[in-house]
């Protein structure tokens, strides 16, 4: 049955592609699910808010949230520079911290 219901939002999005309502349905659904199964829900977000911060972060924490490294660093450089957010960007120094903090020169390197 929700299945169902998110084709057929899915198909709405096709029509109107801003429906806020919808979009907000087919992100509460992909967070219930696994990253692998719901990535390209926000892959369309992506493309339909590419400058939505709180959707980036969203993506990105699905992505952390199954420790896939390369994924959200690589959906980080995909956005930070076109994307002014101020929770994005802390959320990317908080993540360079707890993640790098153990790497060699690491304080050296932040204070750049």
């Amino acid at each position: 049955r929700r299945g169902t219901s998110c084709r057929r939002l899915r198909q709405k999005l096709k029509v109107h592609p801003f429906h806020m309502e919808s979009w907000n349905v087919l992100i509460k659904d992909a967070q219930e699910k696994h990253i692998d199964v719901s990535r390209k829900v926000y892959e369309r977000l992506m493309e339909t808010y590419p400058t939505c911060g709180r959707f980036w972060k969203l993506y990105i924490e699905e992505e952390l949230k199954c420790k896939n490294f390369e994924r959200v660093e690589s959906l980080f450089q995909r956005c930070l520079l076109k994307v002014l957010n101020l929770d994005l960007w802390k959320f990317y120094l908080t993540y360079v911290k707890e993640t790098k903090r153990g790497l060699p020169n690491f304080r050296e390197k932040m204070m750049k």
